[in-house]
């Protein structure tokens, strides 16, 4: 039984996401907005790195008043701090809770290969934000390459 078939009805989606952090929620809203059916694979829970693999001590470098994503800007009391590890992970299941985002937790994805099965359909989008460089696998090149950039960046 295809565990996926639940949320997309036939099991077939157009873009799988794999991982549930900044990145790989942003595209999910993206997509969302889009109407282009995905899902988010996540080998732990949403915000899986900043609960497992952080200090516990570590605050944001940045201010909050720039801790955005598509659709969600900061609302608390201290614009001007820095957030904290927990705060942080609030934030981010307060956004996966709020855009819908299709999360399917405890889920490691261990490889990407064309197969005759449900999950065969167009893109895999590695959401690993800019302080990851997940190697670009072997596999990649019998996938057709995408031409044109999906997301236009903003100048303003």
């Amino acid at each position: 039984m295809n565990r996926f078939a639940d949320k997309t009805g036939a099991g077939a989606v157009d873009v799988i996401v794999i991982g549930a952090g900044h990145s790989g929620l942003a595209m999910s809203h993206c997509l969302t907005e889009r109407g282009v059916e995905h899902l988010v694979l996540e080998r732990g829970s949403v915000a899986n790195s900043w609960r497992h693999e952080r200090w516990d001590s570590l605050r944001l470098l940045t201010p909050n008043w720039q801790a955005r994503l598509p659709g969600q800007a900061y609302d608390g009391p201290d614009p001007d701090g820095y957030m904290t590890m927990p705060e942080l992970i609030r934030f981010l299941d307060r956004y996966a809770g709020r855009t819908a985002a299709p999360v399917y937790t405890d889920t490691r994805v261990t490889a990407v290969r064309p197969a005759a099965t449900a999950l065969k359909r167009t893109a895999v989008i590695g959401g690993h934000g800019p302080s990851s460089s997940p190697p670009v696998p072997p596999t990649a090149r019998v996938f057709r390459p995408v031409r044109r950039p999906f997301l236009r960046r903003s100048h303003s």
